[in-house]
């Protein structure tokens, strides 16, 4: 299962440490939360086709409903809390495009697989994470009763055949989410629930990198702006501001042209950006500004002499 192995891996728990690691160490309690979390995705998953097939027989139309308003809400969810744009460092349509698509697909692939590593804030959101497992078994119910009520072809199943499965698997799902519940790592089980934005779960990347995790700090400003805008002039610049001439000296792998011209200019020393020549246009050094502003009062008073 590709959650646990991400869940597991030691690169993973290094990078990202207040995210990975609800699977415990000892080796009983990781077998029990991989069979709870394999049984989990399969009731959740049998849950949903269930729910789509009940309804795909009894009302096509209702399933388009059904699917079309949890990925609309989950769109809505995500643009009214300014976390819908994809932290893929591009602008304008593409992108819009791609954000579009890696939503759709990513609710897609939550909804019919529960790959539970996709609770990321830059992904799912733990939020609505949960919401869509609820989501799952609240539907099968819907689904059942309506076609019970409402589809009258002689093919029809029983009653007692639609409870006894949809029992069964709420059964599982209910007792394999409370085995991992009780057996994980719970200081990790806000992961599950928050409501981190992208921006917030990035933030919390740098908070958590220690001091000689340059490179992993300096992912982040090869994303978009948007990412670091609320937080980056309290973090980001200062880290750029005090550690780029040790960087400039020891050239850093990660230190490349591309990286620097990721780098916003506010963030980079002053005499580095004239020899980057990023300054035109954009920031001025405070010294000239003052310079500048003294040379225009003297050729005014030069001016009022003349005169």
């Amino acid at each position: 299962m590709i959650s646990y192995d991400w869940d597991t891996s030691p690169e993973q728990r290094r990078t990202v440490p207040f995210q990975y690691g609800y699977i415990p160490d000892k080796a009983s309690s990781r077998a029990i939360c991989f069979l709870s979390m394999m049984s989990l995705s399969f009731a959740h998953v049998m849950l949903r086709t269930f729910s789509c097939g009940l309804l795909a027989v009894t009302n096509m139309r209702w399933l388009t409903y059904y699917l079309a308003a949890d990925m609309g809400l989950f769109f809505l969810y995500k643009i009214v809390r300014k976390d819908f744009f994809y932290f893929i460092n591009m602008t304008g349509i593409v992108r819009l495009s791609i954000s579009i698509l890696n939503r759709f697909v990513i609710k897609g692939m939550v909804d019919f697989t529960m790959l539970i590593h996709l609770r990321g804030s830059c992904e799912m959101g733990g939020f609505w994470f949960l919401v869509t497992l609820l989501l799952s078994m609240t539907g099968s119910i819907v689904s059942a009763y309506l076609y019970s009520n409402q589809y009258q072809d002689d093919d029809k199943l029983d009653t007692e055949s639609l409870q006894a499965v949809l029992g069964s698997l709420s059964a599982i799902w209910v007792l394999s989410a409370l085995s991992l519940v009780l057996v994980m790592d719970r200081k990790y089980l806000s992961t599950f629930y928050n409501f981190d934005t992208a921006s917030d779960y990035e933030r919390k990347c740098f908070m958590n990198a220690r001091e000689d995790q340059d490179d992993l700090k300096s992912e982040l400003l090869t994303d978009h702006p948007d990412m670091y805008r609320t937080w980056g002039d309290e973090l980001l610049k200062p880290w750029t501001l005090k550690n780029w001439d040790r960087w400039e000296e020891e050239k850093p792998a990660w230190f490349t042209d591309a990286w620097i011209e990721c780098v916003p200019n506010e963030y980079i020393p002053y005499d580095w950006r004239v020899k980057y020549n990023k300054t035109k246009g954009r920031v001025e050094d405070p010294q000239m500004r003052r310079r500048s502003s003294v040379q225009q009062v003297k050729m005014l008073m030069g001016g009022l002499e003349e005169k």
